[in-house]
């Protein structure tokens, strides 16, 4: 009985050590990342880019904390205008620089995914949980 609940907890870290990563990686948080510093450096469609700001808009961190937003719309903008321009122009995007007075206090970003620590958490729960059942039981 114990061999088995030592199964199901390795095949319950094993599952969350897959998912995580997956969580994590899509388009629109690379693209939210992106333009965390100011600047969006990367090549991205104008779906990929309305994606991310929707997902920005809908998220009271990014606007109280983050000129994410602003960053993004420009950027969208210098898409959909170099999209209708005859001749496009391969311009830089111009970084959102908010002058200091206006700009609100920002907390430091400590890298950390909030999904990713749901998902271990979740998976160190159900496993310690499992482990406690089958012990109770008896196992």
């Amino acid at each position: 009985m114990l061999r088995r609940v030592a199964i199901v907890s390795i095949l319950v870290l094993v599952l969350t050590a897959f998912v995580a990563p997956l969580a994590w990686g899509s388009v629109t948080s690379q693209i939210i990342q992106d333009a965390a510093d100011g600047v969006v450096n990367g090549h991205y469609t104008v779906a990929e880019v309305r994606a991310a700001l929707a997902a920005v808009e809908n998220d009271p961190t990014y606007s109280q904390y983050s000129d994410v937003q602003l960053v993004l719309a420009q950027y969208l903008a210098t898409l959909l205008a170099a999209k209708t321009s005859p001749k496009p122009t391969p311009s830089a995007v111009p970084a959102a620089t908010p002058s200091p007075s206006t700009k609100p206090m920002e907390l430091d970003y400590t890298g950390g995914g909030p999904l990713i620590a749901f998902v271990v958490g979740g998976g160190l729960l159900a496993a310690g949980l499992a482990v406690r059942r089958f012990s109770a039981a008896g196992g």
